[in-house]
């Protein structure tokens, strides 16, 4: 066993957050909001950072031994959290607030357009969590929600696009030409206004139903239809779908069109597209990083048809609340089988060395 990468570490942390905020038998629902939205989100977005900001920037996260002080500091915080949730995630929000530094300080001047707008995003959400946990704030839960959806999309639009683009020509479909700046912008501009309305708590019907509406346009361009289930790729368009579908409920539910109850539309974003976006980018990683690209993975397919449950079965609860008891328990044991899965996927390759032949 070699010793794990920063990002192995930081994606374990995440998933034990993800399993112990709502696991069977663990979780209390009643009170996981804040854990996953400054808990999982946090290190899960640290661990990716500390993969991705390195190939932006074009040199290495320095100097290492604070890097591993930051993932020091969110273990403490993870295990204080088992005893005093508030107190952890105070300590989770300062550790997160320290990683942002840390990435901030490592980037050159002349980079710092490509990575300041996640960079500073991470930092407010932060500070969103500090208030939630020192200051009982209610609205912090929503605000963090909206800043992390936010940054998803923009990771996922820079990197779920390169992923997809790269299965459509493997797939032997032409070159992904650019999404046209008439939808591109539009749909980017609608998202942060909508995000931004609903997160402080107000009605944000039209301008969700346009970020819907350009949303499925940059959506059918990409052409997901046209992959081949390569390193996750299949996960990734749902999570894309996810995202869209999650501002078609904000619209419908704000513009009063149908009776939406407002924790489909959390869930639609939260489970639906945050964390099935999150598992995909990070076992693409994951892949990548194991050698194994292009290899079949039976634990993977574990993995994304547990998560696909997890987000069905809670937007279907919220839905139809005739349907509450049977299927809360599912998507909480889909939940489960998802993050422990997580964890063995991302962990194999600091065990097990990676074969020598691809198939």
């Amino acid at each position: 066993m070699t010793r794990p990468d920063p990002f192995r570490v930081a994606f374990v942390l995440a998933a034990l957050t993800a399993i112990r905020a709502i696991g069977p038998g663990i979780g209390d629902i009643a009170t996981h909001q804040n854990e996953l939205i400054f808990g999982f989100f946090s290190i899960q977005l640290f661990g990716f950072l500390t993969v991705a900001l390195p190939r932006w920037i074009g040199k290495p996260i320095t100097p290492m031994p604070v890097l591993w002080a930051v993932l020091a500091a969110h273990t403490v915080a993870f295990f204080w959290g088992c005893v005093d949730l508030e107190t952890g995630g105070v300590l989770r929000a300062l550790a997160t607030l320290s990683g942002v530094v840390l990435l901030l300080s490592t980037t050159p001047p002349g980079k710092t357009a490509e990575t300041l707008p996640i960079l500073a995003l991470a930092a407010l959400h932060a500070v969103i969590g500090i208030a939630a946990f020192l200051h009982s704030w209610p609205e912090a839960t929503m605000a963090g929600l909206a800043v992390i959806v936010l940054i998803c999309i923009e990771v996922s639009n820079r990197i779920g696009i390169a992923v997809l683009a790269v299965a459509r020509e493997r797939a032997g479909y032409p070159k992904l030409a650019p999404v046209p700046a008439l939808i591109a912008l539009p749909q980017r501009a609608f998202t942060i206004l909508a995000l931004a309305l609903w997160g402080l708590g107000w009605n944000a019907g039209w301008p969700a139903l346009a970020a819907f509406l350009f949303g499925m346009a940059w959506f059918v361009h990409i052409e997901p239809w046209r992959i081949k289930p390569y390193a996750g790729c299949v996960i990734l368009a749902v999570g894309l779908l996810w995202k869209r579908l999650a501002f078609l409920l904000l619209a419908l539910m704000d513009l009063g069109v149908a009776d939406i109850s407002p924790f489909a539309v959390i869930h639609a974003f939260a489970v639906g597209g945050l964390a099935t976006l999150a598992i995909g980018i990070a076992t693409s990683i994951v892949r990548k990083k194991d050698k194994r690209s292009l290899m079949p993975s039976l634990l993977a397919d574990v993995i994304y048809v547990a998560i696909a449950g997890a987000a069905i079965a809670r937007v279907g609860a919220a839905l139809d609340f005739a349907l509450y008891e049977t299927l809360i328990p599912l998507a909480r044991w889909s939940w489960a089988v998802a993050f422990l899965g997580y964890i063995l996927f991302t962990l194999r390759g600091a065990i097990w060395s990676p074969p020598t032949t691809k198939v």
